[in-house]
C-alpha cells in the first residue's frame, strides 16, 4: 500500500489555511462579515472585469469605501438595522436568502 504522508500533510495544511480564515472572518465586525457574505450570494458579475471587489485594497487590507464593497456594506447595514428592529438574527436572514436562492 502507498503511503499517504503527502497527502495527510496536505490535507492538514488546507485545513489550518481553512481554519485560520474563519477565525480571521469570525474577529471582523457584523456589518463586515454580512457584507462579504451578501457579495458572495448575490453579485452576480464577472470578477474579472465586472465586479470591482477582488481589486479593493491592498496589502490585504479591504477598502471599504470602494465601490463594490460599500454598496454591500450598505445592503449589509441596512439587513443588520432591520434584524434588530424586528427580532431576526443576521444568521436566519441570511438562511432565509440562502432558501430563496434555491429556485
Amino acid at each position: 500500500m502507498p503511503s499517504n504522508t503527502d497527502k495527510i500533510a496536505a490535507l492538514r495544511r488546507e485545513a489550518d489555511e481553512l481554519e485560520a480564515a474563519e477565525k480571521a472572518f469570525l474577529a471582523l465586525p457584523e456589518d463586515e462579515q454580512l457584507a462579504i457574505t451578501l457579495h458572495s450570494m448575490l453579485c452576480h458579475w464577472n470578477h474579472t472585469d465586472g465586479c470591482s471587489w477582488e481589486y479593493e485594497g491592498s496589502g490585504g487590507k479591504t477598502d471599504w469605501n470602494g465601490h463594490a464593497h460599500k454598496q454591500y456594506m450598505e445592503k449589509g447595514r441596512k439587513m443588520l438595522s432591520f434584524c434588530h428592529c424586528n427580532g431576526i438574527s443576521a444568521k436566519d436572514a441570511i438562511a432565509i436568502l440562502g432558501i430563496a436562492k434555491e429556485f
